[in-house]
């Protein structure tokens, strides 16, 4: 029975031959088929772009010299002449020195069918067919529409003309020049006409796969646009709308699909009159020679392939023979293993895995449970809850070897979350991470197994044999702290904080060594973020209790009240580091800080606001400051949940305050305006401080009280002007001017003008 091929190693080996040695063949071939069609593409494009610069010059070549010979012919001072002359026919002299002129601008390389010239102020007409008045003329629309166009000399298609052109204006272009040259006046006109068929001949079009059109600068086709390639108007239509697309409109190239076959096209935008000249040209010869080369590259490749293949199979047989054998070796004669769609390397490795696995799990098992059963002792051990017998017990059964040493308890905690990629929800991870950390970074042999202790890791440490004085223990383990501390921040980027125990002898201390290290993280206040706080130190000796820094309060008070935010919060920092330096007990530190807060929330409530940070979550003072840690925590709640909003708070009602006192000075001002109206008098009104006010006001109305006054009494000067006959003196008199002239000066001053010239203006 044959093995399944998608199953077995030696097909697989195949393969995976196969695909190296055909991705590079099939890479080589595809890019050298691309490039082989971009550059046969690409010469085609140059030929063509030459064929068409080439059509370009024939064509400007012979408008040029024809603009020259008009342009000599009407600077001659016949023409000049005849531009101020009322021709009739009886002037025949003057008349066949202008026709004898026209007639050398029609020289037969030239093929011109005809030349106009026109004089607009006598209307009349002379051409190569002779003289006639300008309203009997066939061009008369044609002429009028020329001397209207803004340019002096253009040309123009004559498809583009309007109704009521010649009968053989739709073959052709013109060019116009309006007389005299240099001048902007326009007195007459001389029009020369080219007709399309002397165009055509112009045009390079030998090739029956190419084809060149001509078009002015608006688009509309001069020559034919039907051909070998193009072979309808609305096909070229088409073409153009593509093509005014294309950002660059002074040449390119581009393709279109056109009746199942791609078309290119070759465009550029002529410098001399703003003609464009399109090359377009069939891509069916060049698609044709683009996939013979194509199927060349895959015969190619496929016969590359074929080679790859037979040596792909010998090769691949040689190098599976010995895995053959070693599978063979492995299976042996155990027919329930040796299955057609087992992988071979697979049932080898699972042979040679299977008597480590058990082998491993059992040991990986018993390790476990042993590692469980020792945290579980810590864990007693430090809340207090084994006896002394089980202790003994407990040691021997975990190896801890002699009891003759130095102990002391470490406890990390970490100091914040805040400013870190941490959350609440992450303490857990965290925990185990500096389990993780601080067993590595202490030896076995200086440790118990550590544990976590709620948001706490525990670790019980022991000296080492070579360190039997307890001043170098306590060296060790502070160097040893500061170890796990940097490696902390180093890997997880917190900062923690160390308490140390005293050290101790007696293993059943290990209780009151914890509490200890407890005891010495609440001393963290003092030392600041990513502190060790042995237990030794930190502990203060002295009990008494320092005086309440009542005149740093009254100054942040003041400082709330007058919302001095920068100055508040340095005040509030300096009374916390006072207090801070002051208690030494942790205790009493909180009983200060207490009282602030509650003198705080008490100056909060007295100004008439019902807010109280205390209220938020329902918590209590004591449970709100336990919470604080560090220095900088405390002054940061304090700041962010009582100063900054008490600050708010007052502020918003003072601005409610002074909107209020804003408002009734200017109804003051508005009702009582003729009246003999001071800013002391409305401070007498409102009962408040005249100097008050007048902040109050320039703040609320970014005025002051007289310029405001004086300005309303303006405007109302202005509508008593307009609206009423109230003379000028009776109008000063009534806005409390001492005199009329005053009230003009200052009138004057103000609008550029006196009060009578104003009532003259707007009435």
């Amino acid at each position: 029975m044959l093995r399944p091929l998608y199953t077995n190693f030696m097909v697989r080996l195949l393969l995976l031959t196969l695909v190296i040695g055909t991705i590079p063949v099939m890479a080589l071939g595809s890019l050298s088929y691309f490039r082989a069609k971009t550059s046969l593409q690409e010469k085609v494009n140059e030929s063509n772009a030459l064929i068409l610069q080439q059509t370009q010059l024939n064509v400007e070549q012979v408008l040029q010299l024809f603009e020259n010979l008009m342009t000599q012919y009407v600077s001659t001072s016949t023409v000049n002449a005849a531009l101020q002359t009322s021709i009739t026919p009886s002037q025949f002299t003057l008349l066949n020195e202008l026709a004898g002129g026209l007639n050398k601008m029609q020289p037969y390389e030239l093929g011109v069918k005809n030349v106009y010239l026109v004089n607009l102020n006598h209307k009349w007409v002379l051409s190569n067919q002779g003289y006639e008045g300008l309203d009997a003329s066939l061009m008369k629309n044609n002429i009028i529409e020329f001397a209207n166009a803004e340019l002096r000399s253009f040309w123009q298609a004559a498809t583009a003309l309007s109704t009521g052109s010649s009968p053989d204006a739709a073959t052709g272009v013109y060019l116009v020049k309006k007389l005299p040259l240099n001048m902007t006046a326009t007195s007459g006109l001389i029009i020369g006409e080219f007709p399309r068929t002397k165009l055509e001949k112009l045009i390079y079009n030998e090739s029956e796969d190419r084809q060149t059109v001509i078009l002015d600068a608006s688009l509309q086709p001069i020559t034919e646009a039907s051909g070998s390639v193009l072979t309808s108007e609305p096909e070229l239509q088409q073409l153009l709308k593509k093509m005014k697309r294309i950002p660059d409109k002074n040449g390119g190239f581009f393709t279109i699909k056109m009746n199942r076959e791609t078309i290119g096209v070759n465009f550029t935008r002529s410098d001399y009159n703003g003609w464009y000249y399109l090359s377009v040209s069939s891509l069916s010869d060049i698609t044709r020679d683009s996939r013979s080369i194509g199927w060349y590259t895959v015969y190619i490749s496929m016969g590359t392939f074929v080679l790859i293949l037979i040596m792909a199979w010998i090769g691949s047989t040689r190098m599976y023979r010995p895995i053959r054998r070693i599978f063979s070796a492995a299976v042996g004669q155990d027919p329930a293993v040796k299955r057609l769609a087992q992988d071979e390397f697979k049932v080898i490795g699972e042979h040679i895995q299977l008597l480590q696995s058990s082998q491993t799990n059992l040991k990986g098992q018993l390790r476990i449970h042993s590692r469980q059963l020792e945290t579980f002792f810590i864990r007693r051990l430090l809340q207090g809850e084994i006896r002394s017998s089980e202790t003994r017990e407990r040691w021997t059964q975990f190896g801890y070897g002699s009891e003759s040493a130095f102990f002391a308890i470490m406890t990390i905690q970490v100091d914040t979350l805040d400013r870190t990629r941490y959350g609440e929800q992450d303490m857990d991870l965290l925990m185990f991470a500096i389990h993780n950390i601080t067993s590595e970074l202490i030896p076995a042999d200086e440790r118990l197994e550590p544990v976590v202790m709620v948001d706490n890791q525990v670790t019980v440490c022991r000296s080492p044999g070579t360190l039997a004085i307890e001043t170098e223990f306590d060296q060790h383990l502070y160097r040893t702290a500061e170890l796990v501390q940097n490696k902390v921040h180093e890997i997880l980027g917190l900062k923690v904080s160390i308490g140390i125990s005293k050290p101790y002898t007696n293993i059943d201390f290990t209780h009151q060594a914890y509490s200890e290290s407890l005891e010495s993280l609440k001393y963290r206040v003092r030392f600041g973020e990513q502190a060790i706080l042995p237990f030794t130190e930190v502990l203060p000796d002295t009990t008494i209790a320092a005086a309440y820094p009542e005149w740093l309060e009254k100054k942040l008070i003041d400082a709330i009240k007058m919302e001095e935010r920068e100055q508040a919060k340095e005040l509030l920092s300096e009374f916390i580091q006072q207090a801070i330096d002051d208690n030494p007990r942790y205790h009493d530190l909180q009983m200060m800080l207490t009282r602030l807060l509650i003198d705080l929330v008490r100056v909060w409530q007295e100004v008439g606001e019902a807010a109280n940070p205390l209220q938020a979550g329902g918590k209590g003072i004591q449970e709100h400051l336990s919470k604080l840690r560090t220095a900088v925590e405390i002054e940061n709640w304090f700041y962010r949940q009582v100063v900054e909003p008490m600050i708010d708070s007052l502020r918003h009602k003072w601005e409610t305050q002074n909107k209020k006192i804003s408002d009734l000075m200017l109804e003051m001002i508005h009702d009582q305006f003729d009246t003999n109206l001071t800013l002391e008098l409305c401070a007498t009104r409102l009962n408040y401080n005249p100097n008050y006010i007048r902040t109050v006001f320039r703040k609320e109305t970014g005025s002051n009280f007289s310029d405001y006054l004086s300005q309303y009494r303006l405007s109302v000067a202005k509508r008593w002007l307009v609206e009423t006959d109230l003379k000028i003196s009776e109008i000063a008199e009534k806005l409390q001017y001492q005199n009329s002239q005053n009230f003009i000066r200052y009138f004057r001053k103000q609008e550029d003008m006196t009060p009578g010239q104003y009532r003259e203006k707007h009435r």
